[in-house]
């Protein structure tokens, strides 16, 4: 027996060690593939840009990104701020003659369109040229790709031109059912806080409608008229079309101008083949957005002035976050970094953000206040979004620069919390019974609602907070207060109404903000650009990739049980309330 049992035990050895060098070898082979490409650009290549993917502000270094494990294939994904580099480089790259764009069906935001197109004309002032294929095109999709020379859209494919919307769910009749009742306390005047209305709400309130109305208008407003300015069409054309579903088939919007003709992608190889000069049985030299980046890589050790990019994208919350969300502790520390660096002389604050806990979110404002006692110039650059507690980290901003179709503004505060009464006494049939040491020592008890005292003891944090927003609006952007205060109560705002009440000082993209940092420093044009915070090891972003980091394995023991110790860990986080644009603003 005890010989079956060292068997045994060489056996599980065996096989454990062989797992490890498995996988070590599959993460080398993917990691190879993950970066396997023709790093040398030809003489008469085209870049192949491709939207059809969300876009986040910048890359995130993880080798199983796109990897598709049946085909094993892997595409990589980049970042706003890589590809709009990369559409500059091929600019002045002679060896690149022209951008080949897929871009049908984009899932980016307007503000990151905007910025792509933007970059996407610029390229074209080079006179190099720019084609579009897609079988089908989104309006978002129709919109960006309304800058090339030439758009081929697929005989039996279809192009979408109905009009913009937005929808918001509501949940009132959900928690009821679950016995589940939301408890909202928010500023006192901010009827235009709408985060808390699906709780609270069947339907959305006459404030809400009136601020997505705005919104839906403005975006509707700059996509018609880029288009049409594109394409050669008149904007109210594009209302007609859209009023009337004029876009009934491929060739229907090839005849109305909307794209250039009908192909298949045999069609489209062939127009690159005779614009390139490729004979007919050759490949048609591509180059990567990756490759055409590589190509600007600085050689050997930088030691002049830099202007320091920062990015914040995501919720707001306290902690360390990840690329995708912003953690007080990580962006605390790039900006004491950044500040703490003598050769950085002016800080770019790049923000995508719907806000989020009011105390993260001044952790991070102390920390942009610092760099600006500490001499440095302060740039603020908005994204898709910038609101609630993304406008408060940077309002203090020497400059703040948008998008036309940034959300903006919401400048409010408010507290969501849920009693379960009915759904543990009746429903479940669980009671509580407690001791106590004061008379509200168990406030925000799940099994009870609040008591008349604790919603005023919470409406004055709540109003307390929201006072201090106005007040640091006011200061930074030079305002009166009781004007802040008529332009918040947690309204949201496009880049272009900001820009009209004084919430941003210019419209323009991260390029313009970096310029305008440069400018301000006095700074030459060949100034080195360094990104914060440090990008997340790549092996951290691969162990989450396979559920093996510490986060994947907490919600694997604990199963259904795993948000209530989401919800304590807030707690230890002392997060305190919200300033959050509530939902995600989908525009469709």
């Amino acid at each position: 027996m005890k010989q079956f049992f060292k068997m045994l035990l060489a056996s599980l050895t065996a096989g454990v060690l062989l797992f490890g060098l498995v996988f070590l070898v599959f993460i080398g082979i993917i990691a190879s593939l993950s970066v396997k490409s023709d790093t040398e650009i030809k003489d008469g290549s085209v870049m192949r840009l491709n939207l059809n993917m969300v876009i986040n502000e910048r890359s995130v270094d993880n080798p199983f990104s796109g990897f598709d494990p049946f085909s094993g294939e892997v595409q990589r994904s980049g970042g706003l701020f890589e590809i709009v580099e990369a559409i500059e480089t091929a600019k002045n790259d002679d060896r690149i003659k022209g951008i080949y764009l897929n871009s049908g069906m984009s899932f980016a935001g307007m503000g990151s369109l905007k910025e792509i197109r933007d970059a996407l004309l610029n390229f074209k002032e080079s006179g190099k040229f720019i084609i579009s294929y897609s079988e089908i095109y989104s309006q978002k999709g129709l919109y960006i790709s309304s800058v090339a020379d030439s758009i081929y859209l697929a005989p039996e494919g279809g192009l979408e031109w109905t009009g913009l919307s937005s929808a918001v769910p509501f949940y009132v009749q959900a928690l009821k059912k679950a016995g589940i009742k939301p408890q909202v306390i928010r500023g006192s005047n901010n009827v235009f806080k709408s985060a808390v209305e699906p709780y609270i709400e069947d339907s959305i309130s006459p404030a809400n409608r009136e601020q997505l109305s705005l919104l839906l208008n403005d975006m509707w407003t700059l996509m018609r008229s880029e288009i049409a300015e594109s394409r050669g069409v008149t904007v109210e054309d594009l209302q007609t079309w859209a009023d009337s579903l004029s876009i009934a088939n491929p060739q229907v919007a090839a005849d109305l101008g909307l794209v250039t003709r009908t192909a298949y992608i045999d069609e489209v190889n062939d127009v690159l083949r005779q614009l390139l000069d490729v004979e007919e049985d050759k490949d048609i030299p591509f180059a990567s957005v990756e490759n055409v980046r590589g190509e600007k890589k600085t050689k050997g050790k930088y030691t002049g002035d830099r202007v320091a990019v920062v990015f914040a994208q995501g919720a707001i919350s306290s902690g360390t976050g990840d690329e995708l969300s912003i953690g007080s502790d990580r962006l605390a520390k790039a900006l004491r970094k950044v500040r703490k660096d003598d050769k950085v002389k002016a800080v770019v604050l790049r923000v995508n953000s719907p806000g989020g806990s009011t105390l993260a979110s001044d952790v991070i404002l102390r920390e942009v206040q610092l760099l600006k006692d500490a001499g440095k110039i302060v740039v603020a650059s908005y994204g898709d979004l910038a609101a609630s507690g993304g406008y408060y980290i940077s309002c203090v901003a020497d400059k703040i620069v948008a998008q036309p179709s940034t959300i903006t503004g919401s400048i409010g505060v408010f507290g969501l919390f849920f009693t379960a009464e009915e759904l543990l006494n009746d429903k479940i049939g669980i009671r509580y019974d407690r001791v106590k040491t004061a008379e509200f020592a168990d406030l925000g008890s799940l099994d009870r609602e609040m008591r008349p005292e604790e919603k005023a003891y919470m409406q004055n944090m709540v109003d307390y907070f929201y006072g201090r927003f106005l007040s640091l609006v006011a200061e930074g952007r030079d305002l009166d207060s009781s004007y802040v205060d008529d332009i918040g109560q947690g309204r949201v705002w496009t880049g272009v109404q900001a820009l009209e009440n004084g919430l941003v000082d210019t419209l323009g993209s991260l390029q313009t903000a970096i310029a305008m940092a440069r400018d301000m420093a006095n700074l030459g044009d060949d100034v080195r650009v360094v990104q914060y915070p440090k990008k997340m090891d790549p092996i951290q972003e691969l162990l989450r990739s396979f559920g093996l980091d510490e986060q994947s394995r907490m919600k694997k023991q604990l199963g259904q049980f795993y948000p209530f110790y989401q919800k304590w860990k807030e707690m230890e986080r002392h997060s305190g309330l919200q300033s959050h644009i509530g939902y995600d603003l989908i525009i469709e």
